[in-house]
Formats: C-alpha cells, structure tokens, sequence
C-alpha cells in the first residue's frame, strides 16, 4: 500500500482470517471480496479524513495467500503454492518443481480442502500420453495434490493419507497406522485447531466413495469402539478444523482490555480519592 502524500503511511499488510485489514490511524477495512483499485479508492477516502493532503492510494497485490493448494509427497518442492487464478493438476506439480523419479503419475490424488469431498484418483500418465487435460478434476483453495512413491502404489497403495488439521499430514504406512488414532500419531498429531468430533474417513470403492463420520472425544470419552475404527489401504482420514481456538482468543483479548480498562478506572478513582 502507497500513500502517495504521506510516505510514512505506507505499508505492507496481510489480509487476516476475517478478510480484514488493520492500519494505524484509520483501524480495520474490509479488503475481502474488493479489487486492489476499489480497496485504495476506499483508503484514500479514509485517510483523507485524517489528512485532508491525501489524495491517492494505491494498493498491489504480493503475494495470493487465499488461493493457496498444497503439493505433496513425490515432487521436487513440495509445499504450499499461492496462485492468482489457480492452474490445472499438472501445471501446479511442475510449479513444485516437478514430480520426482519415484513419482507414480499413474495414481495422483486430488483432495478437497477440510474433505468437502472424496477424494479422485487420477493417471496423470494417461493423461500426459494423449495430452487430454480436460479430464482432470479442477483444483479450489486448499485442495491437496498428492503424488505418491511407485513403491507404495498396489491396488490402493499400502499406505492411508491423513489430511487437514495434523502437524505432518501426507501419507503413511498402513503397518504403522492400523486405526484412526494411530493414523493420526503417524501424522505428527492432531494440531491445536482440530475438530476431533467431525473426522472423516473416505474409503475408495468400486463405483463410489464411502464416508465414515467418527467423533474420536467420544472414543476416548467415553469408550466407543467405532470412534477408533480399522482402516484399509487407501483410505484417507480427514481432520477438519474448527473455530474455537480463533474464539478464544477473541475471547482472550476482549478480557485482556476488559481488565485493563477496569484497572485504569480503578487507578483514576484512587488519585481524585487522594486529592
């Protein structure tokens, strides 16, 4: 962000989980949904009622942190990509640098964000042999692509895949993740935001996908055998996330200045007493 008559104002700002934006004198807008010419014609206007000299701002996208989709497994760079306008299935795996020479093409996973849907099994082999890409699924914010080792690869591969809110989510050994929570160990743990109530497990089937709702607090709760389900090659356990950490913290700093408005109250008491 450029503000052209006051340089000092200037600043480079991330977008916050709400869409939002906070810059000083002027608080928090809206930047969600706004053009970068409709957004610095809205700055311009708020500044301006700070100092009446401002008469442009300019805003420039870095960097599309919104649209990110995640590479994983056999590529050159696996991470996270950010995209103005996201590409195909191929074109994201050659920005990851790649696939790597065990990559097995032939069963590349496309996984919707927080397991919207089932999972699709795709042969990028195929596809790059007849240079027919319309049959590729399209890729939205979030999605995972995940390219598996040719080693792991049998009729589903002897692996399951753990997605969403775990440390390390990818693939792994179907040896060392029997079950759910074991499957979830192997993953690196469930993160700080994990809904363990609403885990999905997906498991491939012949004409369509199976979805398995499992509520592991029940399972450890309380005992439930199904909250701890066995799983087969191939499946993929999703563990979505939830709102309550961001609640708490709203929560959390909302008492924060609650406390300290009540201190200073307290204090200016004290000192007109005293006087």
């Amino acid at each position: 962000m450029t503000v052209w008559q006051r340089a000092d104002l200037g600043a480079v700002v991330t977008v916050d989980t709400e869409g939002s934006i906070t810059l000083p004198l002027i608080g928090s807008i809206r930047a969600a949904g706004q053009t970068p010419n409709r957004l610095g014609d809205e700055l311009t206007r708020r500044f301006s009622f700070v100092d009446r000299e401002v008469s442009q701002v300019t805003v420039a996208v870095l960097k599309y942190n919104s649209r990110r989709v995640f590479v994983m497994g056999e590529v050159l760079e696996p991470g996270a990509y950010a995209f103005a306008q996201i590409p195909g299935v191929w074109e994201v795996i050659r920005e990851a640098g790649g696939p790597s020479p065990d990559a097995a093409l032939s069963r590349v996973r496309v996984i919707p964000p927080d397991g919207a849907g089932a999972p699709r099994v795709i042969d990028l082999d195929q596809v790059l042999a007849t240079g027919d890409f319309s049959a590729l699924p399209p890729l939205t914010a979030g999605s995972t692509i995940l390219v598996p080792r040719v080693e792991t690869v049998g009729p589903e591969g002897d692996v399951v895949y753990v997605m969403g809110a775990v440390t390390e989510p990818g693939a792994v050994s179907i040896d060392a993740a029997p079950n759910v929570v074991q499957a979830i160990l192997a993953a690196g743990g469930a993160g700080p935001e994990a809904n363990l109530s609403q885990i999905r497990v997906t498991r491939p089937g012949s004409v369509r996908a199976r979805v398995f709702q499992i509520d592991l607090n029940s399972y450890t709760d309380e005992g439930v055998l199904f909250g701890n389900m066995a799983l087969l090659p191939g499946d993929t356990i999703t563990v979505p996330r939830n709102n309550a950490p961001r609640v708490a913290r709203f929560l959390r700093d909302v008492v924060a200045v609650t406390v300290g408005a009540i201190g200073t109250i307290l204090v200016f008491r004290n000192v007109n007493n005293n006087n």
